[in-house]
């Protein structure tokens, strides 16, 4: 980091900086301008093409899927070696080719790429959709400020592959992994390039990925595991460029709403399973702090004690010595007993959560055996690198080797022992500074490796879970790359205890939604620094009401250290997250059938408005929750409420959507708002959410003023192993009807909002039998003083 040419970063620490790019001539932009045909095939057409400076290369361009979906693939003629791909194969779909008159026409359905070969050019359209690509941009001298569609020499040996394409004026972009810095990715150069990003300050960070949405009604997904340049309308205002130094350019163009380009896009790169109900539970850390049995026993026992609702306790660094890290060895000292003191834990009705990470301490016993064997990575002469990837905190580590069997193995064998121990769940750290100047054990150079690294990593995780007999295997992953949402969790890094940081952190996370990573997660109060209460308050409120929910720091970030009142406002934000568990399990069901993200954007459903652009400090939980998180102190905050009616969390009058509300939200009020019309499957409150908890004990029934019209809403649960099935209700002449599936059947009902009381009178029907219909003004109480 530079300000003014002052350096401000110690770059030796933590961070493994992105190659360089430099052109080989300066000012010379290698664009294809000519092609001819080579192939017509059944999917599409391959190019001979000639680029500026005259070289050769092969361009191909093929539909598949459904909806369709445009692979634009550029390289050199003849073989090249083989690389990395992490696109799966579409199915066929029906695709018409003409060639005539200098020009290819490919049609598959309402996608029609045309072709001009002689200067060549290439545009696509789709219903309203035209994309052009920018071969045209240039400064006054004449000279191409943008990069058409080619590759480019460059000075250190190899090419840069580019393509570039017009921007309209009013086109907004989302996505491209977990970035802290402004959720519409409109202006910025944004380099995919995994980074142990020490907080979340700057467009660096843990979470990459190559895939970009635009609000105009098209994504692109570009395969690959180096380091892509996005100038999204940074260089040229006009125009939005990607630039990866691959082998080939291996580019993706998938049409159709925000909604269906996630889905296109997970069946594209694949997706999660079902985590299990626990994980949707709060996890307590014991944080980045020294501990021992005593403290775990002691956690577990204030837990219960404050009537705080847990269902992971995760255990952080200190389980494991001090120089050693992390050769998922316990510190006996501290740890006498592990077994016994996890058993005891289970028996609290709580999971285990182990940290560890990818590296061992040279102060290891096992770093001297892993050298000797080659399983770690090695520098170009075939000594084992060493480095401060801690910085001065702790001794150099060594970076184990996934591309080893051999090293699988034996660093899979250490978690199995872990497992066997008791651990229900391992919290993945780190992965992210893989050095550019390693040699893997396949011949993998550092530079193509780094953000590979991630995936072999958590890969190589969860297969030594499941081998240990774990049926669900959950790792809690701080690294990833396009792909990784199949490791189910990823939690957001190093935040410090700010405001500002809680902000950057939810734009993160709504950047991560868009990006296809559905189960995202955070530290609770931020991990550098000592929140206030007021700042713990809120970020609970947002963390509960997250994907996943952790408290984690530096520091205790246990509620009741926080004081009487900010303890309470917790413990009613934790309660609320167990009564809404089947709501929310249902929403990561979907997710994981469907791609559709468990905290949605404003975008996502509205994506050429301009509110809804501009609404970035805020989601929707599930289709019918919407979260507006406090993040300045006094806990006003403007909120745009989306087209429908409206009833805060806290009870009040409905309010009218399609429109920007300032709100005033007291420090035990959730920041939220209920969906008028929409029902909610919920669950009594409850300490643990369990293995299974019942996939519903009170529906409830969002209603509005008075002279309610007739309607129907339906609320997903989650039935059987992983079965996605709805209850319906239905209000009609004054009374509600409930069709509940037969795990269902004894579900009671409770009306919630103004005319509450009044519409209960009325009572409820589930099933044809009658029961009473419960009334209540506000879905969550306000606490007790």
């Amino acid at each position: 980091m530079t300000l003014d040419g002052l350096r401000l970063r110690n770059e030796r620490y933590f961070y493994t900086p992105v190659p360089e790019l430099v052109a080989q001539s300066p000012r010379t932009v290698g664009h294809v301008v000519a092609a001819s045909v080579a192939d017509l095939a059944d999917d599409g057409v391959v190019l001979d093409v000639e680029t500026a400076g005259g070289a050769p290369a092969r361009l191909s361009l093929r539909v598949a899927g459904s909806p369709p979906v445009l692979r634009c693939t550029l390289g050199p003629v003849g073989s090249h070696p083989a690389r990395a791909h992490l696109a799966r194969p579409l199915g066929p779909c029906g695709v018409e080719v003409a060639h005539q008159d200098g020009a290819v026409e490919v049609r598959s359905g309402d996608l029609v790429v045309d072709v001009r070969l002689d200067p060549f050019t290439m545009t696509v359209r789709a219903g309203d959709l035209v994309l052009v690509e920018d071969h045209e941009t240039v400064d006054p001298s004449g000279q191409l400020v943008v990069l058409p569609l080619g590759f480019t020499a460059l000075a250190g040996g190899g090419v840069a592959f580019h393509e570039t394409f017009l921007a309209e004026p009013d086109e907004h972009f989302y996505g491209l992994g977990e970035k802290f810095t402004a959720f519409d990715k409109r202006g910025q150069l944004v380099t995919c390039w995994n980074h142990d990003a020490l907080g979340c300050a700057t467009e660096q960070s843990y979470k990459n990925v190559p895939f970009v949405v635009s609000s105009r009604g098209y994504a692109v997904f570009v395969d690959t595991v180096d380091a892509v340049r996005f100038d999204m309308c940074h260089t040229s205002q006009g125009s939005w460029s990607v630039v990866v130094p691959d082998d080939e350019l291996d580019l993706y163009l998938v049409l159709g709403s925000p909604r269906s380009c996630l889905a296109q896009y997970q069946d594209l790169v694949g997706g999660p399973s079902l985590p299990p109900h626990w994980a949707f539970g709060s996890w307590v850390s014991s944080g980045f702090a020294r501990d021992d049995a005593d403290g775990v026993r002691a956690r577990v026992e204030a837990l219960a004690t404050h009537d705080v609702p847990c269902d992971v306790l995760h255990l952080d660094t200190y389980w494991q010595r001090f120089g050693r890290w992390s050769d998922m060895q316990w510190d006996e000292e501290m740890f006498p007993d592990p077994r016994a003191l996890l058993a005891d834990v289970h028996d609290a009705g709580l999971r285990v959560s182990l940290w560890i990470n990818p590296y061992v301490g040279v102060e290891s016993p096992l770093f001297a055996d892993g050298s000797a064997r080659g399983l770690f990575l090695r520098r170009a002469d075939g000594s084992t690198w060493v480095g401060d990837l801690w910085g001065d905190y702790h001794p150099p580590v060594a970076v184990v080797d996934f591309t080893n069997p051999e090293a699988v193995g034996w660093w899979s064998e250490l978690v199995r022992a872990r497992i066997a121990d008791g651990a229900d769940v391992l919290k993945t750290d780190f992965g992210e500074a893989i050095p550019v100047d390693v040699v893997a054990y396949d011949g993998t150079t550092g530079e193509h490796l780094h953000n590979r690294y991630s995936l072999l990593y958590n890969d190589t995780a969860v297969a030594a879970m499941r081998s240990a007999g774990v049926d669900d295997p959950v790792v809690w992953a701080r690294s990833t790359w396009a792909g990784g949402q199949r490791h189910v969790a990823q939690w957001s890094g190093d935040s410090s205890s700010t405001w500002q940081d809680l902000a950057a952190t939810l734009r993160a996370g709504l950047s991560m939604a868009m990006s296809g990573h559905s189960f995202w997660s955070h530290d609770i109060g931020g991990f550098l620094g000592d929140p206030t209460p007021e700042l713990f308050v809120r970020w609970a409120q947002f963390g509960l009401l997250s994907p996943l929910s952790r408290f984690h720091g530096v520091t205790s970030r246990l509620p009741w250290d926080f004081g009487e009142e900010a303890l309470a406002c917790v413990r009613d934000a934790s309660v609320l997250r167990v009564r809404l568990h089947p709501y929310i399990y249902a929403a990561a069901a979907d997710a994981v059938e469907t791609g559709a993200p468990i905290i949605a954007p404003m975008v996502l459903d509205h994506p050429g408005s301009p509110d809804a652009q501009a609404a970035d400090l805020q989601y929707l939980l599930g289709r019918d929750v919407l979260v507006a998180p406090c993040y300045q102190p006094g806990g006003r905050r403007a909120v745009w409420l989306p087209p429908g009616e409206w009833l805060p969390f806290s009870g009040g009058d409905v309010l009218a959507g399609a429109r920007w509300v300032v709100a005033d939200f007291a420090l035990d009020e959730v920041p939220a708002y209920l969906r008028v019309g929409a029902a909610l499957a919920t669950i009594a409150p409850r300490r643990h959410v369990g293995e299974r908890p019942p996939a519903c004990d009170e529906l409830v029934v969002v209603v509005g003023r008075g002279d309610v019209p007739s309607s129907t809403a339906r609320a997903p649960v989650v039935l059987g192993r992983d079965r996605l099935d709805a209850i319906s209700a239905e209000w009609s002449s004054g009374r509600l009807s409930v069709v509940a599936p037969e795990e269902c059947a004894g579900t009671s009902v409770l009306l919630v909002g103004p005319a509450a009381a009044e519409l209960a009178a009325g009572g409820a029907v589930v099933n044809g039998r009658p029961v009473d219909a419960a009334a209540a003004e506000a879905l969550v109480p306000r606490h007790a003083p």
